[in-house]
């Protein structure tokens, strides 16, 4: 970094001071935005980090800005998700039935997932330098001196988290977004020779960029499956947390940027909550950046770019610690909200659904045919091929984590034939750690990746941008499907095992449970990518249907608002009743392309009526479920 001594001193208590101060009535107000001319620097200085006290005012101001203009989103949120499920608990009908037993994915069971040496590119000094990392259980990456600094205690030289980074295996891919990055400058090369061959690099648009060397192939191969399945699980957090917060916050999001003319969230809803709302103001921010601070850096290429890459990384680090601090201390506020909407949804919950009902029939007569107009021009022409190419990698990837199970059950099968029956405790907990061991479930997450290649013209067609999020959603899936097939192996097993006397009898029983589990893995694999197809068909061709239907139906709402009694007017919101009426055309659209397909058995999917027959085993499911 290029800020040192008293200026780091000085940042600091400028930042302590800030911490504690209140909210005043110099702060933007609601929809208002300070002058963007703060970011210019002043005429003979120098725009490079550390900001100087204007620029922080600004970005101050706008991170607050951010925050209180999103908060009455997430309170409409936060109130329509609340009546959705209140009005659930009376006609609850939920996700089709599992067959494997279900196991929450929690995280990894060990404290340091990996660690070793690599070689890693400080852009400050020009030179590679030797470090000892080490991925730990909660996906955060330390490094330290020396192997020996880690054991005797020593802090770490640094860490970082992996929530939103990009993991890019060639130095033309690095090169490549770094170019996107820093528009309107050279591209030579981000590093100068490299002690190896086998290079990876971490990538996050607004944080520090990672440039590593391992010493072979296979450690590098060891270190990128652990490092994605940090990316993927730290960036996915939300997105895989079944709580009314989450689910009213990613929706606030979404209306936000919708508000503003931008449809669709993409892969800005990756990472924790105050991640994303920087990831949001940066969006705002990132043009602006380039106008006023980019054409002032002086230097050489290298060094501008340098400079460039320290300025952006130290404006989101304010951002997001300034929407950090905001966020939490919006925590009790939320918690307040929630217990009184509940006092007020629950009372009247018939007169709240049945204006609700009425107002969505008003709609439906405005919407409907627009839409299914919009639909079946624009949309279901190509709902067949895009199922298509969600259907194929997600399909080899559940048939790989299937290949998987069942070579690691055999393989156990084996080992009880030749070993004692003692071995077979030990090699079941094995077992059930599959799903966290990152360098066997590789093979089966990189069909996934095929979705980066396979769904690029969407972009321009459609306009998604959450390719990431699909990939990651995708593993996400193929990681429960191995861990609810484990953990069921293990149970079924549990039960048999003081029943089974003598090794032939007990790999019988052993091989009897395996089909067994992977008869209720074929079922639910069919309804998981069923779900998923649906989820991701809707992600990309909704927000394109409700940019296309704006001008006509959406500027319309504003004279169905007299419909909305005064003390309902917080809690049935006119443009969720409006998104949900769209919404219901599309699903028509989706389910019947699905239940094509399925008739087709293309991708082996169920028809929806198929069900297992019962067997001894399938009452012990049931007993134990």
């Amino acid at each position: 970094m290029i800020w040192r001594g008293a200026r780091r001193k000085n940042a600091a208590r400028r930042r302590s001071r800030h911490v504690a101060r209140p909210h005043t009535t110099t702060q933007p107000g609601p929809g208002a935005r300070p002058a963007a001319s703060a970011l210019r620097p002043k005429m003979g200085g120098r725009c490079s980090s550390p900001l100087n006290g204007r620029q922080r005012r600004y970005l101050r101001g706008r991170a607050d800005a951010t925050m209180k203009n999103f908060v009455p989103y997430y309170q409409r949120q936060l109130a329509t998700a609340l009546l959705r499920r209140v009005s659930g608990e009376l006609d609850p009908q939920g996700k089709p039935a599992l067959q494997l037993l279900p196991r929450e994915l929690r995280g990894p069971p060990d404290a340091a997932l990996h660690e070793g040496l690599l070689s890693q590119y400080d852009g400050d000094s020009r030179s590679w330098q030797e470090n000892y990392f080490v991925l730990l259980g909660d996906f955060t990456l330390r490094w330290f001196e020396s192997e020996e600094a880690l054991r005797k205690g020593c802090e770490p030289r640094g860490s970082t988290t992996l929530s939103g980074y990009l993991l890019l295996s060639s130095p033309s891919e690095y090169a490549e977004s770094l170019g996107d990055l820093c528009q309107g400058l050279a591209g030579c090369s981000p590093f100068a020779n490299p002690p190896g061959e086998f290079l990876f690099f971490l990538y996050h648009p607004f944080r520090r960029h990672f440039c590593f060397c391992a010493d072979s192939s296979e450690s590098r191969r060891i270190w990128k499956a652990a490092l994605r399945d940090g990316i993927r699980y730290r960036s996915t957090e939300l997105q895989r947390r079944d709580s009314l917060e989450a689910e009213a916050f990613l929706e606030a999001v979404r209306f936000y940027r919708q508000e503003r003319g931008r449809y669709g969230a993409g892969d800005l809803l990756l990472g924790p909550e105050p991640e994303i709302l920087g990831n949001v103001l940066m969006e705002d921010l990132l043009p602006v950046l380039r106008s006023q601070v980019l054409p002032s850096i002086r230097g050489s290429e290298r060094r501008r770019r340098q400079l460039w890459l320290q300025f952006l990384q130290e404006v989101y680090a304010l951002i997001l610690s300034e929407i950090a601090s905001e966020f939490e201390g919006f925590q009790k506020e939320k918690e307040k909200l929630q217990m009184e909407l509940e006092k007020k949804i629950r009372p009247d919950l018939d007169q709240m659904l049945t204006l609700k009902d009425q107002i969505a029939s008003k709609l439906q007569a405005a919407v409907q045919s627009p839409a299914e107009s919009c639909c079946g021009q624009s949309v279901e022409p190509h709902l067949d091929c895009v199922m298509e190419e969600l259907m194929r990698p997600v399909s080899s990837g559940v048939e790989a984590v299937r290949s998987l199970f069942a070579q690691r059950v055999d393989e156990m099968i084996g080992l009880v034939r030749s070993s004692p029956v003692a071995v077979l405790q030990k090699e079941l907990l094995a077992l059930g750690r599959t799903s966290w061991q990152p360098q066997v479930m590789h093979l089966c997450y990189e069909e996934a990746d095929l979705y980066r290649e396979s769904l690029r013209g969407l972009e321009e067609r459609f306009g998604f941008r959450g390719v990431t999020s699909l990939v990651l959603g995708a593993q996400n899936l193929m990681q429960q499907l191995m861990e609810n097939a484990t953990h069921t192996f293990l149970q079924l097993s549990q039960q048999h095992l003081g029943q089974a006397a003598g090794r032939h009898r007990l790999t019988q029983m052993l091989g009897k449970v395996k089909e067994r589990v992977l008869k209720k893995f074929d079922y639910d694999s069919s309804s998981v990518r069923k779900r998923f197809a649906q989820e991701w068909l809707v992600r990309i061709f909704l927000p394109f249907l409700l940019k296309h239907l704006e001008s006509g139906c959406k500027l319309e709402l504003p004279q169905y608002e007299s419909f909305v009694f005064a003390d309902f007017s917080g809690i049935i919101n006119l443009e969720n009743i409006y998104e949900e009426t769209v919404l219901a055309v599309l699903l028509r659209a989706v389910g019947r392309a699905l239940a094509e397909a399925a008739c087709r058995n293309r991708h082996n999917l169920y028809a929806d009526g198929f069900s297992l027959p019962q067997s001894a085993e399938e009452l012990l499911y049931e007993e134990m479920g």
